[in-house]
């Protein structure tokens, strides 16, 4: 596994290795202007939704919706995704951790989307983002990650970093829209097979 602008990829690319996976990072510095970021994250109010952040108490029923979506997260070794224990969850979302949804405006135990951030030495960093599998496609997971940036913002944070995928071309456009930067991607290289391979 090796970052794209390491020369040994186009090394290995020229003695047979093939590219089996990939993924990105993205990282976001907040200025003042944050209008569209607004924007973003009440644009789901007129569907039926609202983003809220969550707390510990919430620690399940994140569990619960990550469970139902674990089949579809694409994966590389790069990006690999487990499906935390719930009170492990809880214990992180009461020690520096948070969590924000997207819960339906009529019945607010509805949980659809969740994006769980946790912090490290010089940025936010985005855990997991999920949403469920018969709403995706809404904008949930775009205006939740939109509303845990503006409260972050508004606890003194500035620095954000995400990634995921290449498979995942929804999380990607969502995170563009926000206006999260690419870095290098990340390539999964695999040796060639078969006779006459090195």
């Amino acid at each position: 596994m090796l970052r794209e602008d390491d020369p040994d990829v186009a090394i290995l690319l020229a003695q047979g290795w093939t590219t089996v996976a990939e993924s990105w990072g993205a990282r976001l510095a907040v200025g003042q202007d944050v209008a569209g970021l607004e924007q973003v994250a009440d644009a789901v109010a007129s569907c039926g939704w609202r983003t809220v952040q969550l707390d510990a108490g919430d620690a399940r029923r994140i569990v619960d919706l990550d469970a139902a979506c674990a089949e579809d997260y694409p994966w590389t070794p790069a990006s690999p995704h487990e499906v935390p224990d719930v009170d492990e969850l809880a214990a992180r979302l009461e020690s520096g951790w948070w969590a924000f949804g997207a819960v339906r405006v009529d019945d607010r135990r509805q949980l659809d989307c969740v994006s769980v951030l946790g912090p490290r030495d010089d940025r936010v960093e985005t855990e997991f983002t999920v949403t469920r599998a018969s709403v995706r496609g809404r904008g949930l997971a775009t205006a939740v990650k939109a509303r845990s940036i503006l409260v972050l913002r508004q606890r003194g944070y500035r620095d954000f970093g995400t990634g995921g995928t290449a498979a995942n071309e929804a999380s990607l456009r969502a995170n563009l829209r926000l206006g999260y930067v690419l870095e290098p991607r990340w390539l999964s290289l695999r040796a060639p097979q078969g006779p006459g391979a090195p």
